[in-house]
C-alpha cells in the first residue's frame, strides 16, 4: 500500500520529522504532500465556523486524494506529520487491506469529540487489534492516520470543494454519500508525537504568541500528550450489531 504524509514545508520541524520517520518505518513507497497555496480560497463563500488552519488542513488532505487518483491507486494510507507508526504497521495495514470495500475509510487512530460507542459484533481481528464498526458515525474523529479507498477520496473531493467541513468530519462525509463505511482500529495503532497544533491558533494573536513562547511551548506539548493518552477513555464497546453492519456500496 502506498502512503501519503500530510505536511507543509513551512513547518520545518514537522516536515523533516515525518519525511525521516516514513522513510525508516514505512519504506520507499510514500510521499509527503500538502496544500501550499493561499488559504482560504478567495472564490469560496465564507465559513465562519472554520479557521484558516482547518481549511488548509482539509485542502492538504484533498491534495493527497488528488495524488491517490493521479497514481491510479485503489487505496492508500494517509498519515499526518505528528503520527508515530508502530513496528508492525505493514502487518496491520495488510490486515485492513483484506477487508476493504469500495468507499471505505478505516481509522488507525481515533480521537472522537464525544464518547465513541463501537460494536464488537463481527469485529475483525488484526494482531492485537480489532477492526470495529461504530454504533454512530459521530464516534469517528481524527485524520491522524487512516486508510481511504479511491471511491471515498473521489467523493470527498466532489462534496468538500469549496471546503465546507473539516477533514475529520466523517459523519458529514457519510451522510452526504462520500464514505460508504467507516471503521475504527482498536486500540489505536498510532501514537502522536507531542508537537503543538498547527491549526488551533489560526487567526489568534494570543495563541500564536503562546505557541512561539519558549515558556509556553513545552506546556502546550505536554498538554497535547496528556490529551492523547486520554483518548482511550472516550471509546466504549457494546455487544450489539452496528447499524452499519450491512452497509454496502451506495
Amino acid at each position: 500500500m502506498y502512503c501519503f504524509g500530510i505536511s507543509l514545508t513551512r513547518f520545518r520541524e514537522r516536515h523533516a520529522y515525518i519525511s525521516k520517520h516514513l522513510a525508516a518505518a514505512w519504506g520507499p513507497d510514500f510521499e509527503v504532500t500538502g496544500f501550499e497555496g493561499a488559504v482560504p480560497d478567495p472564490d469560496a463563500p465564507p465559513q465562519p465556523h472554520l479557521t484558516r488552519g482547518q481549511i488548509g488542513c482539509a485542502m492538504s488532505h484533498m491534495a493527497a486524494y488528488e495524488r491517490l487518483i493521479a497514481l491510479d491507486l485503489p487505496y492508500a494510507l494517509i498519515v499526518e506529520d505528528d503520527a508515530v507508526l508502530p513496528p508492525q504497521i505493514h502487518e496491520i495495514v495488510a490486515g485492513i487491506e483484506t477487508s476493504l470495500l469500495p468507499g471505505d475509510v478505516v481509522l488507525l487512530f481515533n480521537w472522537p469529540k464525544e464518547i465513541a460507542v463501537l460494536s464488537t459484533v463481527g469485529a475483525v481481528a488484526i494482531g492485537a487489534h480489532r477492526l470495529c464498526l461504530p454504533m454512530d458515525m459521530s464516534g469517528l474523529g481524527s485524520t491522524a492516520a487512516y486508510v481511504i479507498t479511491r471511491e471515498a477520496a473521489e467523493r470527498i473531493l466532489q462534496i468538500n470543494r469549496p471546503v465546507a467541513v473539516t477533514s475529520d468530519n466523517w459523519k458529514y462525509f457519510f451522510d452526504h454519500g462520500a464514505v460508504t463505511r467507516g471503521r475504527v482500529l482498536s486500540p489505536n495503532a498510532i501514537t502522536l508525537k507531542p508537537f503543538e497544533s498547527t491549526i488551533f491558533a489560526s487567526g489568534s494573536r494570543i495563541a500564536a504568541f503562546l505557541k512561539s513562547s519558549a515558556v509556553f511551548k513545552p506546556l502546550l506539548a505536554a498538554r497535547r500528550k496528556m490529551l492523547t493518552e486520554r483518548v482511550s477513555a472516550n471509546m466504549t464497546f457494546v455487544d450489539e450489531i452496528s447499524p452499519f453492519a450491512a452497509q454496502g456500496p451506495r
